[in-house]
């Protein structure tokens, strides 16, 4: 007969064992230039990820061109890209600085005589023998939420800016001097203008938000507003500038630009250089989807590393730039925060009663449930039986917790939440309808499951 273990060899704690990190909530996806000659070896993780998405590069060709890279820090991103200092390895540095988890940059590489349109353009159909744009193949990432474009807006910036205007010349006494010295020389004087004309922006935003609501309903684009660069202008002109840019100065009746954020004034870092804030805010965004909520607005949001903005807003073009549908960047005492945390749709595109259609948290928390339901259902299509009910049993837990934590309105989730099946008759075919009550607004999902295929809609609710 064996002896009783002693209860001290009984009872031990067991190692710690190591939680895998939770995958982002929410990541970015940058398009733009990078460094001229970027190191291939470095990205080779990068690569895999490219890989598991379809995309290798062709045999000797070490440029990382058009293909979506994954990175996870700074350092992945720097080894690729080694001595880059674009607004597009700046604005990955700040997206990392500010708390984003994971980063996908898209490099395109076209000539300034083409300008930038030929690599940030986007449509709904492409033709057979085009070459794919730098946005094309960003939508083409499952998991991105935010799409940025950083050096289209340095673009727009450097044709903004008026060339440098070269002080007037000192009047000097009457006095008698050579001929020579009055002869007129023909050098020109070089403008510091970028040597990038872009086609007109809103044009390439209004092409990018319909090729998302087309594509990827649940992706936003960041963009910020080249204004502000010029000390002299003065605050009237600064947001008719602006407003023209989400607008195409056609008036708050004419433009609506839903799958697209746009910020303004542009910043100045600690060394007083220009920069963009895109980065800043989309990792502030990806830090808050992880520990509060995709849903979460960022309004009043410290924008950290002691940016300011170029130029101080005023109280009327606050209001102004609100009604527009452009989140303005200002300062108080305290640091620089996110005034307002809205869609580019003006409020007279807004119907009554719905103005809350332009918080921007509605969209992102309806991104992420898109993305999430289309995990899901690529899971369940390798299932035989779908009437088991564990489908709507997932859905109802999914909507539970979201209630819990303060997503959706309503007294109980029942108030939030109506999760309605449809038998479409045939075999294993079925379809979701999905009516969530946000915090903030209201929104429809419908989900179809057939043979193995999972289509989803999302559908804005007055």
């Amino acid at each position: 007969m064996n002896a009783l273990i002693p209860p001290d060899y009984r009872i031990c704690l067991a190692p710690a064992q190591l939680s895998a990190a939770a995958s982002p909530a929410l990541e970015a996806v940058f398009v733009g230039k990078a460094a001229a000659n970027p190191g291939f070896a470095a990205a080779t993780a990068a690569l895999a990820e490219a890989a598991q998405l379809g995309f290798v590069p062709a045999a000797g060709d070490v440029s990382l061109n058009l293909l979506p890279l994954a990175f996870t820090d700074i350092g992945s991103f720097t080894a690729a890209f080694p001595g880059d200092d674009s607004w597009l390895a700046r604005a990955v540095r700040d997206y990392f600085g500010a708390g984003g988890l994971r980063a996908w940059v898209v490099r395109v590489d076209a000539d300034q005589a083409s300008g930038p349109d030929a690599h940030f353009g986007a449509s709904t159909t492409q033709a057979a023998n085009q070459a794919p744009s730098g946005v094309s193949i960003a939508l083409q990432i499952p998991s991105a939420g935010l799409l940025l474009l950083p050096d289209l807006e340095y673009a727009c910036l450097a044709n903004a800016v008026s060339p440098r205007v070269l002080p007037p010349p000192a009047k000097l006494p009457p006095v008698f001097r050579p001929a020579a010295d009055f002869v007129v020389t023909t050098q020109p004087i070089v403008s510091v203008q970028a040597a990038v004309t872009p086609a007109a922006p809103y044009s390439v935003l209004q092409s990018i938000s319909a090729a998302l609501a087309g594509q990827r309903p649940d992706m936003i684009a960041l963009f910020a507003l080249p204004v502000g660069a010029d000390p002299l202008q003065s605050q009237k002109a600064l947001v008719s500038s602006a407003v023209a840019y989400v607008q195409n100065n056609a008036g708050a009746a004419g433009a609506d630009l839903p799958r697209i954020q746009v910020f303004a004034p542009l910043l100045q870092d600690s060394t007083g250089a220009i920069a963009t804030p895109s980065g800043i805010v989309a990792g502030l965004l990806c830090a808050n989807a992880q520990s509060k909520g995709v849903w979460r607005s960022m309004t009043g949001a410290t924008l950290p590393f002691g940016v300011t903005p170029l130029r101080r807003i005023e109280t009327n073009a606050l209001v102004q730039l609100r009604q527009a549908g452009i989140a303005a960047l200002r300062f108080v005492p305290g640091g620089t925060i996110l005034d307002d945390d809205i869609i580019a749709c003006p409020q007279g595109n807004v119907l009554p009663g719905s103005a809350q259609r332009r918080a921007a948290g509605t969209r992102r928390l309806m991104g992420w449930l898109v993305r999430s339901l289309r995990d899901f259902g690529e899971q369940l299509v390798f299932e035989n039986v779908l009437d088991d009910g564990r489908v709507e049993l997932v859905l109802t837990s999914l909507f539970a917790e979201l209630f819990k934590r303060g997503a959706l309105t309503g007294g109980q989730v029942s108030d939030a939440v109506r999760i309605t099946r449809r038998d479409l008759g045939l075999r294993n075919a079925y379809a979701f309808d999905i009516t969530v009550a946000t915090a903030v607004a209201v929104e429809t999902i419908r989900l179809q499951f057939f043979d193995g295929t999972l289509t989803t809609s999302l559908q804005e609710a007055a």
